[in-house]
């Protein structure tokens, strides 16, 4: 799935599986992410870039240590909540100027990090989550 150019679509409720990157909203897109599953992505289950501002509510990203579960870079002023993110190579990656919030986020089991936050003009605010047993 793709969302760009100042698109505003609501994506919810869907199995997105084995693909190189399971949504990616880029160019300024919005819209609403809504309880979707994410899994086995190659690169990333969910990309937000190029001041992208998403809101995503209750998505799962899963996989088999392989890609980074949210991938943010460049993004605009998005809101990420209720997310869990398990099993996969990086949880939440934010660099590069991306702005936004994450909030009520479960990230566990990663192969590395569960949270990177890097890079000038990167803000962006984790809280109420839970991250654990990431190597």
């Amino acid at each position: 799935r793709e969302v760009r150019g100042g698109s505003d679509p609501v994506v919810e409720n869907n199995r997105l599986s084995k693909n190189f990157i399971g949504i990616l909203c880029a160019e300024e897109g919005k819209g609403k992410l809504i309880d979707n599953v994410i899994s086995d992505s190659v690169s990333a289950g969910l990309s937000i870039l190029s001041a992208a501002v998403p809101e995503v509510y209750g998505c799962r990203i899963n996989g088999s240590q392989k890609a980074t579960g949210l991938l943010m870079v460049g993004s605009g002023n998005c809101q990420v909540s209720d997310v869990e993110m398990q099993s996969l190579r990086l949880g939440a990656v934010c660099s590069d100027g991306a702005l936004g919030k994450i909030v009520r986020a479960r990230i566990f089991h990663m192969a590395g990090a569960g949270v990177t936050v890097r890079g000038s003009g990167t803000r962006v605010q984790v809280s109420e989550g839970e991250v654990f047993g990431n190597t």
